[in-house]
């Protein structure tokens, strides 16, 4: 076991209200906060069994990938945050889970900039989001066939060329996104499945390469990760957005497997409630404010790659 899971499991027997995670270019526990230059923060929304991002920039610029399942789910999250409005607003693909609560971030929010893709699948509420993102007068942009980048203040978004359409599967139409500020970098792949990821991985390997954090693809599914997206992201984090005792069974026993296998340590949105990560562009910190004990088994620790391995259902 690495220097870095043997630390994250010696803190998790801690009851705390305050967790300081910094990882310079070896991570390490530190015991307090410590004053910093200006920091940009990440933030895993607890929107259940879905997606929801919210990363600021030092500027106070703001984008939110996806917006959870249900109508609510994304707006009370951006209110207790203290956000009035939202610069850049990402579907990563058109499952319901990923924009459940959108209509509601465009009415309150009004985002200056909507990043959609134009595959084909379209639900009743999917396009109904659509017309209200016409309706109030939001710019649309599209990943193309090249990276694109896009400036978020000092943070810089660039989104991942798109692969050919799959009409069958559109979670292999999902968005890619890599997070850069200074030497802290994070990849938001939406439900990305084997297919999609091994396109990426042949056309653009750099984008990949070295992440500080990684979000797993479809919420840990068996179909989220393979050997070959952590032998070159490398990730010292893996973050994972997923409702308590899902139906899904996510996260599967093999993605579990896969990251204990390369040692590196998982935080789920079900357990620890909303995960905030923030960063200075040198070093980067996990904070937590919600009690420990509450949210994890006192028997297994699963901030390591370790939960419920019985998976009855698949997605």
């Amino acid at each position: 076991m690495g220097r870095f899971s043997r630390r994250v499991l010696a803190l998790v027997g801690l009851t705390v209200v305050l967790v300081g995670l910094v990882a310079p270019a070896e991570a390490q526990w530190l015991s307090k906060r410590t004053q910093a230059p200006p920091r940009m923060t990440i933030e895993f929304l607890d929107v259940g069994q879905g997606d929801s991002i919210l990363i600021r920039s030092p500027e106070g610029k703001t984008a939110l990938v996806d917006a959870g399942p249900t109508r609510d789910a994304a707006a009370k999250w951006l209110d207790r945050k203290g956000v009035d409005r939202v610069d850049l607003l990402v579907l990563t693909h058109h499952h319901l889970d990923h924009h459940g609560g959108m209509e509601t971030v465009v009415r309150d929010f009004r985002p200056r900039y909507f990043l959609v893709t134009d595959s084909a699948h379209a639900t009743q509420s999917y396009l109904r989001l659509l017309k209200l993102v016409r309706a109030e007068g939001v710019a649309t942009i599209m990943p193309t066939g090249k990276p694109r980048r896009i400036e978020l203040g000092s943070v810089t978004l660039t989104v991942f060329p798109q692969p050919p359409e799959d009409a069958r599967n559109e979670n292999n139409n999902s968005i890619g996104l890599r997070l850069q500020y200074g030497g802290f970098s994070v990849l938001l792949t939406g439900d990305s499945e084997n297919q999609e990821r091994r396109w990426w991985l042949a056309n653009c390997p750099e984008l990949i390469r070295d992440s500080s954090v990684l979000k797993l693809a479809h919420h840990g599914s068996h179909n989220g990760l393979d050997a070959d997206w952590l032998d070159l992201s490398r990730p010292e984090l893996a973050v994972v957005s997923l409702a308590r005792d899902n139906s899904y069974g996510h996260p599967h026993r093999e993605t579990l497997n896969l990251l204990r296998r390369y040692e590196v340590p998982l935080l789920r949105t079900d357990e620890w409630g909303t995960i905030t990560l923030s960063s200075d562009g040198e070093t980067w910190n996990l904070v937590t404010f919600t009690p420990l004990a509450r949210r994890l088994s006192p028997q297994r620790p699963s901030n390591v790659a370790s939960s419920r391995d019985e998976a009855p259902t698949r997605r």
